[in-house]
């Protein structure tokens, strides 16, 4: 199957089933090699760009994550302890901070987008790997062929 970079499906593949997505993008394919050797580079700095992209985009959603984190700690701060009647304790501070919506979910955007950056890096690093295989089976078909 030919994985087509970019798409929706991919980045849903991405999310879904990474492991098998990295295969199939990293897959050989020895029948047509010479093919898969001319569009081994593009791949790979696809790929390669596509993980700076997913580290650039974790930075801005730890960004989102501490400016929402402190949001809520203003607002909680505003307001007395509902229990003892007085300013609120920071572990009582820290909990409706973690506790909150605004926090789990810029929380979650956050895990979603490491993911993402994980899987990518794993691609890159099986890219590299895979152009290693790549100049091996190559001279072995040379060798095979007599073109040396």
């Amino acid at each position: 199957m030919a994985v087509e970079l970019g798409n929706k499906a991919f980045w849903d593949r991405l999310t879904d089933n990474p492991a098998r997505l990295a295969a199939e993008v990293c897959m050989v394919d020895v029948a047509n090699l010479d093919r898969t050797l001319e569009q081994h580079a593009a791949l790979r700095a696809w790929v390669n760009a596509s993980h700076e992209a997913a580290r650039i985009g974790e930075e801005r959603l730890k960004w989102e994550h501490t400016k929402a984190r402190a949001r809520v700690l203003l607002t909680a701060r505003q307001e007395l302890d509902g229990v003892t009647g007085k300013n609120k304790s920071v572990a009582v501070l820290d909990a409706e901070v973690t506790c909150s919506t605004e926090v789990q979910e810029a929380m979650s955007a956050l895990l979603d987008q490491q993911e993402k950056r994980g899987a990518l890096r794993a691609m890159s690093d099986a890219l590299e790997d895979r152009k290693d295989m790549l100049i091996q089976i190559a001279a072995k078909q040379r060798k095979e062929r007599g073109d040396y």
